[in-house]
């Protein structure tokens, strides 16, 4: 199991008044269970106040400026608060004047602080395409992917590509915010995660044809895996040089019996991480000592289950991980099954061993597999997620296992869900969970 979370600062609640001039909206998180379900019928904001949610962390200023609402509220779990208003403006304004204002107060004290209107800014900005040349601009504030044919904001793009932009244009777009603000926004990862972008990732200039996501991710696991394989081999390579003297010097002498405990201990280990595909079966060494050993042999095998404890428990995050996500997914893609492999990532197999390319799964294998990897691997602990219908490719029978799942993978890596959904199978009989907006019927 991974460490216990940290204390800082959580997101409590969120709320809006006047969303599209006459709806107010009241979200209150769940902080003991980590996941919140909103659901309501469709025009009631669910899917904007998750945008609104993951602009104010990743500082996207005007998703607020462009969005119709009067006040936002965001509460934290240390009573820390920022409200975002919009300004009454003349029409006749010059660009570029704020048109929303933040206030932040904290237990260190409280600011006030309006960004500039990056939207009213954008016809007058360095040219983007410039820096990003696979790009066309089609309008004043949007361009299309000459390979993809995906139209951006940009403010999409900014998400996307804006560490391939210079800094200071991104600060001519986003500026920095007040340091109140900024102290409260950049204590928490935030993601949002929106269906149609699980599925394609957008190419940059060095990959001129799309690639799917989950080819990605298998890519990224590999990379983790690798990590990990660098840190363990370091932390051998520490203890092998030193073991001749800890063996002379150390003097604890484990008894027989332990001895063979231990070493069963550490070979059930060194299976699990074989099997979860991090170990080479090959280079097995597994140990079992003879029934009598006599006081030089048992000095030396103590200090071997010593040093081989902490060699294999150093991957030990990386299994929990690894065992979880093929569990999850074996259970959704049975006979299809999942394999870790170092070299690959990972691979899914059918059960006559016939290897399935990633880009013949279904678009729900795909969504899940995904999604789950992004849960797994890909996040700082304390993150918040937001998911908006997470339902979506999804037959009823994995709906029903989303909340379950979900909280095994909350447990192991400590983070917070916020998501918007239709499905009644998805929620399940997680009331406790579900907060409700408008008329929803049975």
């Amino acid at each position: 199991m991974s460490g216990n979370p940290t204390s800082a600062a959580r997101l409590a609640r969120v709320r809006v008044q006047n969303l599209f001039g006459n709806i107010d909206l009241d979200i209150p998180f769940n902080l003991d269970a980590r996941i919140t379900a909103i659901i309501a019928p469709n025009g009631m904001g669910k899917t904007v106040c998750l945008r609104l949610i993951n602009a104010l962390f990743r500082h996207q200023w005007s998703v607020f400026s462009s969005t119709d609402f009067a006040e936002i509220e965001f509460t934290f779990s240390d009573e820390s608060r920022v409200v975002c208003r919009h300004l009454d403006r003349d029409e006749s304004s010059d660009d570029g004047e704020p048109s929303v204002e933040f206030f932040s107060w904290t237990s260190k004290g409280q600011d006030r602080w309006a960004p500039k209107n990056s939207n009213q800014t954008v016809p007058n900005i360095v040219r983007v395409e410039h820096y990003l040349p696979f790009l066309t601009r089609v309008g004043p504030s949007r361009w299309v992917h000459d390979h993809t044919r995906q139209s951006f904001t940009l403010q999409e793009l900014l998400d996307l590509y804006g560490e391939q932009l210079p800094e200071s244009v991104v600060a001519s777009i986003n500026p920095k915010p007040s340091d109140i603000l900024a102290e409260l926004t950049d204590g928490i990862d935030c993601h949002l995660i929106e269906t149609q972008r699980l599925l394609i990732l957008p190419d940059d200039r060095r990959s001129p044809t799309s690639t799917l996501a989950i080819s990605r991710k298998a890519q990224t696991l590999k990379t983790i895996v690798s990590r990990e394989l660098a840190s363990y081999a370091t932390l051998s390579q520490s203890l092998d040089r030193s073991f001749p003297r800890r063996v002379i010097q150390e003097g604890a002498v484990l008894p027989p019996e332990d001895l063979k405990a231990s070493l069963a201990q550490l070979d059930e280990l060194r299976r699990q991480l074989m099997e979860a595909g991090i170990l080479d079966t090959e280079n097995d060494d597994a140990f079992s000592p003879p029934d009598a050993v006599d006081a030089a042999v048992a000095a030396v095998l103590s200090v071997y289950v010593s040093d081989t404890r902490r060699k294999l428990r150093s991957l030990s995050n990386i299994l929990e991980k690894i065992t979880l996500f093929k569990e999850l997914i074996d259970e959704r893609f049975r006979p299809k099954y999942i394999s870790v492999d170092k070299d690959k990532g990972f691979t899914v197999t059918r059960g006559d061993d016939l290897v399935i390319p990633l880009d013949k799964l279904s678009s729900g294998e795909q969504h899940q597999l995904v999604l789950f990897f992004e849960l797994l691997f890909e996040l700082k602990e304390n993150a918040l997620i937001l998911i908006d219908e997470p339902e979506l490719s999804l037959h009823v029978g994995w709906q029903k296992k989303f909340i379950p799942d979900l909280k095994r993978i909350i447990e192991l890596n400590h983070f917070d869900v916020l998501l918007a959904t239709h499905s009644p199978q998805l929620i399940g009989h997680w009331d406790e969970l579900v907060v409700e907006f408008g008329d929803i019927g049975e």
